[in-house]
Protein backbone atom coordinates (compact mmCIF):
# COMPACT_ATOMS: atom_id res chain seq x y z
CA UNK A 1 0.00 0.00 0.00
CA UNK A 2 1.33 3.47 -0.82
CA UNK A 3 1.82 6.36 1.43
CA UNK A 4 -0.92 8.87 0.71
CA UNK A 5 2.27 11.49 -0.11
CA UNK A 6 5.14 11.20 -1.67
CA UNK A 7 8.20 11.21 0.22
CA UNK A 8 11.10 14.05 -0.59
CA UNK A 9 13.45 11.74 -2.41
CA UNK A 10 10.51 10.08 -4.41
CA UNK A 11 10.49 11.26 -7.83
CA UNK A 12 7.04 10.99 -9.73
CA UNK A 13 7.45 9.99 -13.41
CA UNK A 14 6.02 13.51 -14.28
CA UNK A 15 8.98 15.11 -12.50
CA UNK A 16 11.11 12.78 -14.56
CA UNK A 17 9.82 13.75 -17.79
CA UNK A 18 9.70 17.41 -16.90
CA UNK A 19 13.60 17.69 -15.96
CA UNK A 20 14.48 15.40 -19.28
CA UNK A 21 12.19 18.25 -21.08
CA UNK A 22 14.45 21.28 -19.94
CA UNK A 23 17.48 19.00 -20.21
CA UNK A 24 16.86 18.26 -24.09
CA UNK A 25 15.34 22.06 -24.35
CA UNK A 26 19.10 23.30 -22.83
CA UNK A 27 20.88 20.72 -25.34
CA UNK A 28 19.17 21.79 -28.42
CA UNK A 29 19.01 25.69 -27.74
CA UNK A 30 22.81 25.44 -27.23
CA UNK A 31 23.55 24.01 -30.54
CA UNK A 32 20.89 26.41 -32.40
CA UNK A 33 23.39 29.32 -30.35
CA UNK A 34 26.39 27.34 -32.16
CA UNK A 35 25.15 26.90 -35.26
CA UNK A 36 23.82 30.94 -35.22
CA UNK A 37 27.63 31.75 -33.81
CA UNK A 38 29.46 29.82 -36.80
CA UNK A 39 27.44 31.60 -39.26
CA UNK A 40 28.36 35.27 -38.08
CA UNK A 41 31.85 34.02 -37.66
CA UNK A 42 32.15 32.93 -41.21
CA UNK A 43 29.89 36.54 -42.30
CA UNK A 44 32.20 38.67 -40.19
CA UNK A 45 35.93 36.49 -41.36
CA UNK A 46 34.90 35.52 -44.95
CA UNK A 47 37.57 36.22 -47.74
CA UNK A 48 37.07 37.91 -50.49
CA UNK A 49 36.15 36.52 -53.69
CA UNK A 50 39.71 37.17 -55.34
CA UNK A 51 41.21 34.47 -53.29
CA UNK A 52 38.64 31.51 -55.19
CA UNK A 53 38.60 33.11 -58.35
CA UNK A 54 41.89 35.04 -58.61
CA UNK A 55 42.26 38.09 -61.35
CA UNK A 56 40.48 36.15 -63.76
CA UNK A 57 37.20 33.89 -63.28
CA UNK A 58 37.42 30.84 -64.44
CA UNK A 59 35.04 27.80 -64.16
CA UNK A 60 37.80 25.90 -61.31
CA UNK A 61 37.61 29.21 -59.39
CA UNK A 62 33.72 29.21 -59.43
CA UNK A 63 33.86 25.79 -58.71
CA UNK A 64 35.99 25.63 -55.62
CA UNK A 65 33.81 28.80 -54.52
CA UNK A 66 30.16 27.17 -54.66
CA UNK A 67 31.86 24.16 -53.04
CA UNK A 68 33.16 26.03 -50.22
CA UNK A 69 29.70 28.21 -49.69
CA UNK A 70 27.95 24.73 -49.75
CA UNK A 71 29.83 23.13 -47.69
CA UNK A 72 29.74 25.53 -44.63
CA UNK A 73 26.15 26.59 -45.58
CA UNK A 74 25.44 22.57 -45.09
CA UNK A 75 27.48 21.90 -42.03
CA UNK A 76 25.51 24.94 -40.32
CA UNK A 77 21.85 24.11 -41.52
CA UNK A 78 22.48 20.49 -40.09
CA UNK A 79 23.30 22.06 -36.54
CA UNK A 80 20.58 24.18 -36.60
CA UNK A 81 18.54 21.44 -37.84
CA UNK A 82 19.66 18.69 -34.87
CA UNK A 83 19.23 21.76 -32.32
CA UNK A 84 15.71 22.56 -33.29
CA UNK A 85 15.04 18.89 -33.47
CA UNK A 86 16.06 18.39 -30.01
CA UNK A 87 14.47 21.25 -28.90
CA UNK A 88 11.13 20.38 -29.85
CA UNK A 89 11.33 16.47 -28.30
CA UNK A 90 12.52 18.34 -25.07
CA UNK A 91 9.29 20.75 -25.25
CA UNK A 92 6.95 18.06 -25.57
CA UNK A 93 8.05 16.41 -22.92
CA UNK A 94 7.92 19.02 -20.67
CA UNK A 95 4.30 20.24 -21.99
CA UNK A 96 3.00 16.29 -22.03
CA UNK A 97 4.36 15.35 -18.91
CA UNK A 98 2.04 18.61 -17.63
CA UNK A 99 -1.52 17.21 -17.97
Amino acid sequence: MQPPYNYPHQYTQERKGRGLGLVLIAIGLILMIIAVVLAYMEYVNASPLDKYLGSSPSINGVLELIGYVTYKSVFIVIIAWIGSMIMARGVQSYVGQGR
